[in-house]
């Protein structure tokens, strides 16, 4: 089962928002924790988002026209960043007035208990997706240039690709062997 610690009304707070449309799409924030529900699963915090992470660009492709949890009760409602925002200074001026629901499993007390846990999940991401190209690119009868002979083939890619990223080659082995 999972854990986590809860946090008072008023602290300050580092986790993830993402919307019920795109549920893989993880945005960091920091926020101010100003209520707190206790739910039948884990309990759910009302924050107000007073930072982001991601660059503007990535804010308004993802963040922008997403259905969140805004209130405790009620429907996801869709957040749309009007045409005038332009950076992240800005959007989160405009942002100040809505509030987000998240999970406690979803919030923590740091910034770095917050990109440990937002690295583990991204590359949890990121070794889904590509499991699935592996599964539709070794498919017999698919005549594309983006067919593969085999898994071992995509793994051979991945390490010419990633090779340089990794500290050691056991670690890079190790994330290969999670695809």
């Amino acid at each position: 089962m999972i854990t986590s610690d809860i946090l008072d009304k008023r602290s300050i707070c580092h986790g993830f928002i993402s919307s019920t449309s795109k549920p893989d799409v993880l945005i960091p924030f920091k926020g101010v924790i100003e209520d707190i529900q206790f739910h039948e699963n884990f309990p759910r915090y009302s924050i107000k988002i007073i930072k982001f992470y991601d660059n503007i660009y990535f804010l308004k492709e993802f963040l922008g026209d997403g259905f969140y949890q805004q209130k405790f009760e009620g429907k996801p409602k869709p957040v749309s960043i009007p045409n005038t925002v332009k950076t992240v200074p800005e959007l989160e001026d405009w942002i100040d007035s809505c509030r987000f629901v998240v999970e406690t499993n979803f919030v923590v007390k740091t910034k770095n208990e917050m990109m440990e846990i937002f690295k583990k999940l991204q590359e949890y991401l990121i070794a889904k997706a590509y499991r699935e190209i592996q599964q539709f690119s070794v498919r017999p009868l698919l005549e594309s240039p983006l067919r593969l002979e085999s898994k071992i083939e995509l793994k051979a890619r991945i390490k010419r690709m990633y090779g340089d990223k990794f500290k050691s080659i056991e670690d890079l082995d190790s994330f290969l062997d999670c695809i």
